[in-house]
């Protein structure tokens, strides 16, 4: 009988032509499959904000931050002179749930748009300059690029080095990523929000960690505290990562297919990478065979 993941590249095979690889990985087993010949890393988009979260993950674990920390009181130094008063009123937890209260037009999308035409090249005073129009927290659902690049910014102020490098120095080294590359705004700070280029193997990692309760390899990264928080509340929106209806595993995906899909029941994780894979296909018929 073929194994789960056999079944993926079997159903990917035959009615997605445009998946690039996808990893699994134990605790003692790795797997991979590359369907054509091509990069090693590849753009994950929006799973850059999952892996942004774990950043501040580490930093809440270690007592230096918190989510219910107002952002005006991370970083006032960086907020424009005449920023709306309502920025006051926003937590960290209300932007990397995309609760800010800012209105649409806040996103900066550099996947899509031409923001030197559109004059929205320094992204933070863009943002902050932005008026909150919803109660931070309550308001609607409002999916935005700029507010995990807010985030990775106080992950800056905090660390005193670019996102970026927070993370190769605190995550991605102990995962033993075989090689990334992220992307930065014209001044020079980790996007964040998107723009990670990964490999599928490296991602499969990070899930096994997250699958594992944040330690990899006999080491701590995460806590449990932590991963309970980001992954959400059961069917809806963490921090980057959303949480199954059962509660029973969770994933973080990006633009065009990219996912990551992590079983804690089994401490088990498998990775995509491709052009508009079906993940819903994947999650009806491949889903269910890793928690049987």
């Amino acid at each position: 009988m073929n194994t789960p993941f056999e079944k993926l590249t079997e159903l990917l095979s035959n009615i997605c032509s445009g998946t690039y690889m996808t990893a699994e990985m134990t605790e003692d087993s790795f797997k991979e499959h590359m369907f054509r010949p091509g990069q090693g890393a590849h753009n994950i988009y929006s799973i850059s904000k999952s892996i942004t979260g774990c950043a501040v993950g580490m930093l809440v674990d270690e007592g230096k931050i918190s989510d219910e920390d107002n952002i005006y009181d991370l970083i006032p130094e960086l907020f424009p002179s005449d920023f709306h008063p309502g920025w006051k009123n926003v937590k960290l937890k209300d932007v990397m749930t995309h609760k800010t209260g800012v209105p649409q037009d806040a996103n900066i999308d550099i996947d899509v748009m031409d923001f030197w035409a559109d004059g929205k090249s320094d992204f933070l005073n863009y943002f902050l300059s932005k008026p909150i129009v919803y109660k931070p927290g309550k308001g609607p659902f409002i999916y935005c690029d700029t507010n995990y690049y807010l985030v990775g910014r106080v992950v800056e102020k905090l660390t005193g080095m670019t996102c970026g490098a927070f993370l190769q120095e605190r995550l991605f080294n102990p995962l033993e990523w075989r090689g990334n590359a992220w992307g930065v705004c014209p001044m020079n700070h980790t996007l964040c929000g998107t723009g990670l280029f990964v490999r599928a193997r490296d991602l499969a990692a990070c899930g096994l960690m997250l699958s594992c309760g944040g330690v990899y390899k006999g080491k701590r990264l995460l806590s449990e505290e932590w991963i309970t928080k980001a992954r959400g509340k059961k069917g809806c929106y963490g921090y980057g990562f959303t949480n199954s209806a059962d509660g029973r595993w969770f994933m973080t995906a990006g633009m065009l297919g990219q996912a990551v899909y992590v079983f804690p029941e089994k401490k088990i994780s498998f990775s995509v990478l491709g052009h508009d894979v079906p993940l819903e296909t994947v999650n009806k018929e491949i889903v269910p065979l890793y928690l049987d």
